[in-house]
Order: C-alpha cells, then sequence, then structure tokens
C-alpha cells in the first residue's frame, strides 16, 4: 500500500467514529450536512438529529457531542 492509500484507509475509518452516542450519528453523516450547507448546531441538529438525544434534556440542553459538532463547524469555516 502506499501512503495516499494509508490516507485514504485513515479518512474512511475516521468517518466512521461515532460522533453522537445517543443517537449513534457517524462522523461522516456530520460532514456531509456540513458539506450541503449546515452552518450551526440548530441546522446539524435538525439535519442529522445529532445533539438531540436524552444526553441533551439530563444536562439542561448541552449535550456531550456539542463541543465536537462546534470543532467540525469551526474547522469547515
Amino acid at each position: 500500500m502506499t501512503s495516499d492509500d494509508d490516507a485514504l484507509r485513515d479518512r474512511i475509518l475516521e468517518s466512521y467514529k461515532v460522533v453522537c452516542i445517543c443517537n449513534k450519528i457517524k462522523k461522516g453523516t456530520i460532514e456531509k450536512a456540513i458539506a450541503n450547507g449546515a452552518k450551526t448546531l440548530g441546522d446539524i441538529k435538525r439535519v442529522t438529529r445529532a445533539g438531540s438525544g436524552p444526553c441533551g434534556v439530563e444536562r439542561g440542553g448541552v449535550t456531550r457531542c456539542t463541543p465536537v459538532l462546534r470543532e467540525m463547524l469551526d474547522k469547515a469555516k
């Protein structure tokens, strides 16, 4: 395998990491939503359901995945 193959494999594996545990939303799903125009946490929540699980209610609206979602939005700018 070449380094390009390794890099591609790593990107694919990274896209399968679960970001939102409650709803089992993978990083690739969120990346796709951002690429298709999601610009806010609300947009991501509406399109993917990430950040809308039980932990949001238990923690007063702050979900475990919110910091990761914000970071992904910031990187996309």
